[in-house]
């Protein structure tokens, strides 16, 4: 999208009107497709203080998962990602298409997410999407996702740990189970962006926007729930707030979670 690193924030309310499992799984679908394509750094699952606790936790959790399935490179998920029964819809799920999820095998130079899987005391064995593994000279914690450059390619498969800084490599998800001003805090926004349809509209205050995405490092664009705006006060001093209403003259008198992302975006692409 941007050089600023951008974070969106979904409430953990966001399925509480879908009870079908396979819609729940399209729905957060979606959501993974509007920050791939719009090149998101980070979305964080926050817990919606304005409704009661029970069942939204177990569907923040299930949102975060379906949303890190779907930014795991299809090569590597059978390792990674344990089955579960809240998984069975993924199929269903759109691919990304993201430079981290190649299609092809591995050359000399090429950037892999890799899955360490046992290591020694030279070093660590890292599942590629290979036949067989390749090898890094450092110790890595095993069973985990690392971005590697591959350094050699030979009898041996030589990676080094490195990610490409000039491509977008895909979001990381976080799900905090606590209110949306903690979670903020636990990232650190310099700007935050709160979308509601009870504020002033995008194309009255474009330019000015405009000055202050340009002028700060990290944004955070939250988003309420299905029952109401946003419940908590977030202001604070350690960012700038400002409310924003992103779909100006809505035809429908509500608009979805899911709506709402791609809409705001879409603007914040242009920005």
């Amino acid at each position: 999208m941007q050089n600023n690193k951008v974070s969106v924030f979904i409430p953990n309310s966001f399925l509480a009107e879908t009870k079908d499992l396979k819609l729940k799984t399209s729905k957060v679908g979606l959501i993974g497709r509007a920050l791939a394509l719009f090149e998101v750094d980070e979305v964080v699952v926050y817990k919606d203080l304005s409704i009661p606790d029970s069942e939204q936790t177990e569907d923040g959790d299930f949102i975060a998962e379906i949303l890190n399935y779907m930014d795991t490179p299809q090569y590597l998920r059978k390792k990674a990602i344990p089955i579960k029964p809240e998984l069975r819809h993924v199929g269903i799920l759109p691919p990304l298409r993201v430079p981290h999820h190649p299609v092809g095998q591995p050359e000399l130079g090429d950037y892999r997410q890799g899955y360490t899987v046992k290591r020694n005391k030279k070093g660590t064995f890292v599942d590629i999407g290979m036949d067989k593994l390749a090898f890094c000279k450092e110790q890595l914690t095993v069973n985990k996702i690392f971005s590697f450059k591959i350094t050699k390619f030979a009898k041996e498969v030589i990676v080094t740990p490195d990610e490409p800084d000039d491509i977008y490599w895909g979001f990381k998800t976080l799900s905090t189970n606590k209110g949306l001003k903690n979670s903020l805090k636990l990232v650190n926004p310099d700007f935050v962006v709160e979308t509601t349809k009870y504020a002033d509209t995008i194309d009255t205050i474009f330019d000015e926007l405009k000055t202050k995405v340009e002028s700060s490092n990290h944004i955070a664009i939250v988003f309420g729930g299905p029952y109401s705006s946003i419940s908590e006060n977030v202001e604070s001093s350690k960012w700038e707030t400002i409310k924003l209403n992103t779909i100006p003259n809505q035809g429908t008198e509500t608009v979805r979670t899911e709506e709402a992302v791609i809409s705001t975006l879409a603007i914040f692409n242009i920005l």
